[in-house]
């Protein structure tokens, strides 16, 4: 074989010609291995859970959140955001009721 119609295996290091699929000496394979797609543009259910806790202790974190993933076209990014943004709202409204519960009793109860 000329130099020019040859390459050295990547594993073996020995020559091999150019249309050689896979080598005589070592067998690796040079054919393009297909696989199905990997989907990316999908949200993990463990990222999932992660955005949900984040969005409801930490509410400003989830409004940004939501409105980030809202904005993609993708539909199960805008479920994400959606959710981010109604979790970081729920629990301003859980921290609003409980302090109004917490002032109506000590208000009924008066000074000590």
């Amino acid at each position: 074989m000329s130099s020019s119609n040859t390459r050295s295996c990547v594993q073996c290091g020995r020559q091999i010609g150019w249309d050689v699929n896979v080598c005589p000496y070592c067998g690796k394979d040079y054919r393009v291995q297909t696989m199905a797609p990997v989907a990316q543009d999908q949200v993990g259910t463990g990222m999932k859970i992660f955005l949900y806790l984040l969005s409801f202790f930490i509410p400003i974190i989830g409004f940004i959140i939501g409105a980030i993933y809202y904005t993609k076209p993708d539909p199960d990014f805008k479920h994400v955001g959606k959710m981010c943004i109604i979790l970081g709202i729920v629990s301003i409204l859980l921290v609003v009721v409980c302090w109004a519960i917490v002032a109506a009793a000590v208000w009924s109860f008066g000074p000590f």
